[in-house]
């Protein structure tokens, strides 16, 4: 069974307990059976949200549930397949779902959720941002505290970080087809270069996750070993804010309009009902390429409406942030 932290609103007053309650989620039996569950209760949140702009953190969560299916049914991928895609993939994810939950409710959440639900719900950011903002507070802000309640060595010893860093290359599989389902559903802009709409100058969105991911290690790491209650805390203030501040910075960046842009794409997407044609605004950001302003890319998914087409040209590239804080 997978155990999982309450979520808590703010800033975090308390490293989480060494056992908890378990959240929507549990993990009986066959591990691949678990991580499916998972699989099914992203897509039931994908699909509920539409073009809602939170849907794109799901839709890319399902992508990678995938590409766990795949390693634990091939089997040898992991030494304790039951910690990686069991118990800490399970309490994972219910984290996400507990603040997704949270948000609909109108509850409190976390610094970092806060940021990234706020955006999707009134900003002109793209849908990799959307996805970002989600990613950094599930993976810097959540996710130590899942690794810490259920422990970084294996019951026997030894520690979990080989199955924790062999769990990239499963991330690293799950990357391209991700992007291309975001780009088709709500956003053709994530099909161009990761520059083009990645506001952290520097760092691809590959990088960053492997940057947060040992982050996420390190803090886990720090609230396992605290020797009491006030360091616990004074760790877990340390990750709301580390999380929290860089959500302030993928926030950052919006084009004027995009989210108009955005809507307008992936409500005429088959299966959505047309909306009108949205006109163009004026004036695009100084040193958008020729080739861009032309429209998007034989690579983009197919059947944009050229009104989307010219958005898409008018909306990038982004200007790049003097540099991204750690």
């Amino acid at each position: 069974m997978a155990g999982v932290i309450a979520l808590t609103g703010g800033t975090a007053s308390a490293a989480p307990p060494a056992t908890a309650p378990t959240g929507h989620l549990s993990c009986h039996g066959p591990v691949v059976g678990c991580v499916q569950d998972a699989r099914r209760t992203l897509e039931e949140v994908r699909d509920r949200l539409g073009c809602d702009h939170r849907a794109p953190f799901p839709a890319i969560y399902v992508q990678l549930q995938r590409s766990l299916e795949a390693a634990v049914a091939d089997g040898g991928t992991f030494d304790e397949p039951s910690w990686l895609a069991g118990s800490l993939n399970t309490g994972f994810v219910n984290l996400y779902l507990d603040a997704y939950e949270a948000d609909r409710a109108g509850r409190p959440v976390p610094a970092a959720w806060e940021a990234a639900f706020e955006a999707a719900r009134t900003a002109d950011v793209n849908a990799g941002q959307d996805v970002l903002l989600g990613a950094n507070a599930h993976i810097q802000r959540d996710l130590p505290y899942v690794l810490a309640a259920l422990g970084l060595t294996r019951p026997g010893g030894g520690t979990r970080k080989t199955d924790y860093d062999r769990f990239q290359a499963v991330l690293d599989r799950a990357y391209g087809p991700a992007v291309q389902d975001v780009a088709r559903r709500y956003d053709p802009l994530v099909a161009l270069a990761d520059d083009r709409w990645n506001p952290v100058a520097g760092l691809t969105a590959g990088q960053l996750f492997r940057t947060w991911r040992a982050q996420a290690w390190e803090h886990a790491r720090q609230l396992a070993a605290a020797p009491d209650q006030a360091a616990r805390d004074r760790v877990a203030r340390r990750i709301e804010t580390n999380a929290a501040q860089w959500a302030q910075l993928l926030g950052t960046v919006s084009v004027p309009g995009y989210r108009t842009v955005r809507d307008e794409y992936c409500r005429t997407r088959p299966g959505r009902e047309p909306v009108p044609t949205v006109p163009v605004r004026a004036g695009a950001p100084a040193g958008v390429p020729a080739s861009v302003r032309a429209g998007v890319p034989a690579s983009a998914p197919g059947g944009v409406p050229a009104s989307v087409r010219a958005g898409v040209a008018a909306a990038v590239p982004f200007p790049a942030p003097a540099g991204a804080a750690g």
